[in-house]
């Protein structure tokens, strides 16, 4: 069994990355392996009690991440816990890499760094490439331009740092890989494995109950904003087809900065059967559960959690394939479909459309869904990840 030590930025708190986490921390916990939970920024403490296995104990650190309290506050823990693997669930920037490897220093302890995303997009890169393509000012385009350019340098560099500095490095998928050598400029890729993030919710056991009683529901889960989510896309498409399709509706649920500009929208155009549902605090099964078709048409993410969570109740997702992981969860035409880059409405529109209209291949596409669902099934990714572990102690 193993001593293991998660660290984050923000733990507790709402968000991918955390939820991963606890689901991890508490089936290891089970399986018989230590786990403590290490961050700089602990937002929502009412969460450990509400959805953390109360053995998993929690290391309050704080910002700055390099001042001298966290590396004795860290180097304590460790041998306090007699701490032999740690995973870094937050490998970028490479000063967290930098304080670990501090802390562990003299003694006997595994880094593994989890890259949570696409090696060469996040969101400060895609706002730069937004502001050059929506501007028509030749010194600011040049300026966005550059300093794109430069922020992905800098992010290889950082890449770099973590990698060279860790025992084993983890992406989402096997997609990743050569744009992770590319940026970072690492000719060896023997420390890199490819593990996904497992399904986070319970799964049915009375799935074909569910399939029978889905209803005409298009359904988006997640946080509204623009940058990134672009859930205005799913309202426009949406808009195109609502008077078309009178029994069907679509479910917003999730809160962020777009939502209001969206309801206005949905309000000024007058368009019918749009219900925003708002932020949930816990699992949005039953949505998983009513819904025919899930829609995620976003310009960035790194694996999309939403589309196994749901595929695992037999929603068939269209995702816009603006990201490689997505190959890795959907077979397209069979378990769902993409629609190619760059976005266009009518793509969207068409897929949409193609399953409203034909029952039977909904019900066989949401069959086919919740198959391959189970491919990222928390037993499964949790014995790679203890496969892992050995390799890492073994050496």
């Amino acid at each position: 069994m193993f001593s293991i030590l998660f660290v984050l930025g923000t733990y507790p708190n709402y968000g991918g990355t955390e939820k991963v986490t606890t689901v991890l921390a508490n089936e290891l916990t089970q399986k018989k392996h230590k786990v403590s939970i290490a961050s700089f920024e602990q937002p929502r403490p009412s969460l450990i009690d509400e959805e953390l296995n109360k053995s998993i104990d929690i290391l309050k650190l704080s910002y700055p991440v390099l001042k001298h309290s966290n590396l004795k506050l860290l180097e304590e823990f460790i041998i306090a816990k007699e701490i032999n693997i740690i995973i870094n669930q937050w490998c970028l920037p490479y000063f967290v890499t930098l304080l670990i490897n501090k802390a562990r220093k003299n003694h006997k302890c595994s880094l593994i760094s989890v890259l949570h995303g696409v090696p060469n997009q996040n969101k400060r890169l895609l706002d730069l490439l937004n502001r050059k393509n929506n501007t028509t000012n030749l010194v600011k385009q040049f300026a966005y331009k550059t300093a794109h350019a430069a922020m992905l340098w800098l992010t290889g560099l950082n890449l770099r740092f973590v990698y060279m500095h860790s025992d084993q490095y983890v992406v989402l998928s096997k997609s990743f890989i050569g744009t992770f050598l590319k940026l970072s400029k690492i000719s060896n890729d023997n420390k890199i494995k490819v593990i996904a993030n497992p399904i986070t919710i319970a799964t049915p056991n009375n799935f074909n109950e569910i399939i029978t009683n889905k209803e005409k529901t298009i359904l988006y889960v997640g946080r509204m904003d623009y940058t990134n989510k672009r859930v205005h896309r799913i309202v426009e498409a949406w808009e195109e087809i609502s008077d078309k399709y009178s029994k069907w509706n679509l479910v917003l649920v999730g809160d962020g900065p777009e939502k209001n500009t969206l309801v206005s929208y949905v309000k000024s155009k007058k368009i019918d059967r749009i219900i925003f549902e708002g932020f949930k605090k816990d699992a949005p099964t039953e949505f998983y559960k009513q819904a025919s078709i899930l829609l995620l048409t976003s310009d960035l993410e790194g694996f999309g959690l939403v589309v196994i969570e749901s595929m695992i109740y037999g929603v068939v997702p269209i995702v816009y394939g603006s990201y490689t992981a997505i190959y890795d969860i959907i077979e397209p035409g069979k378990s769902g479909f993409t629609t190619p880059m760059p976005y266009q409405k009518t793509n969207t529109v068409q897929q949409i459309e193609k399953l409203i209209k034909n029952k039977s291949l909904r019900q066989k596409m949401s069959k086919a869904a919740h198959e391959r669902a189970q491919f990222f099934s928390l037993e499964t990714i949790v014995e790679e990840w203890e496969s892992l572990f050995s390799l890492s102690n073994s050496k």
